[in-house]
């Protein structure tokens, strides 16, 4: 019985060390987009790495469009877009002096 304790603790660590965390990877690639990394390799990287690579690459489009709207006190084009009038709103103080 105490080998089979041992068993199944080993069991478990190299279960959860061979697992790997496709939410990791997603994030990852998201967070490389917004540091202005270079986009994944097309053969080391994962699916999801690439995706979340993909993703943040649009999300920082729409942040830094609305931003730079908002700077240029241009009128907002995406108003339902949260992420947008995030990057217009800080575009607009910037230009106010407010930061």
């Amino acid at each position: 019985m105490k080998y089979f304790g041992y068993v199944v603790v080993a069991a478990i660590g190299l279960w959860m060390f061979g697992c790997e965390d496709k939410h990791s990877n997603y994030d990852k690639g998201y967070e490389a987009a917004w540091e202005g990394e270079e986009a994944p390799s097309a053969f080391w990287t994962s699916k999801e790495e690439k995706e979340g690579y993909e993703s943040g690459l649009n999300d920082c489009w729409t942040y830094e469009t609305g931003y730079d709207d908002g700077y240029k006190e241009k009128r907002p084009q995406y108003f339902n877009d949260a992420l947008y009038m995030d990057g217009y709103k800080g575009g607009k103080k910037d230009k106010e002096g407010r930061w």
